[in-house]
């Protein structure tokens, strides 16, 4: 995964933590440009426009994801 630069400014950045049981969670934290860590993650951040793959699994994904949040 990419750090992705959102709208808004926020950079989505990839995180991975490990449970007491020893499991591996992968997932994001979203850092505002006030963050200390900020502009380490800036150079590296892409456009989110651009982090779509535009595929057929992108589109379907995109497409529940719609549906779910209208529900």
């Amino acid at each position: 995964m990419s750090a992705v630069l959102l709208p808004s400014g926020v950079i989505r950045v990839p995180t991975v933590s490990r449970l007491e049981n020893g499991a591996v969670v992968h997932g994001t934290r979203d850092l505002t440009p006030e963050a200390p860590d900020y502009d380490a993650w800036l150079p590296h951040a892409i456009p989110e426009v651009e982090s779509w793959h535009g595929d057929a699994d992108d589109a379907e994904l995109l497409a529940r994801w719609r549906g779910a949040a209208s529900a």
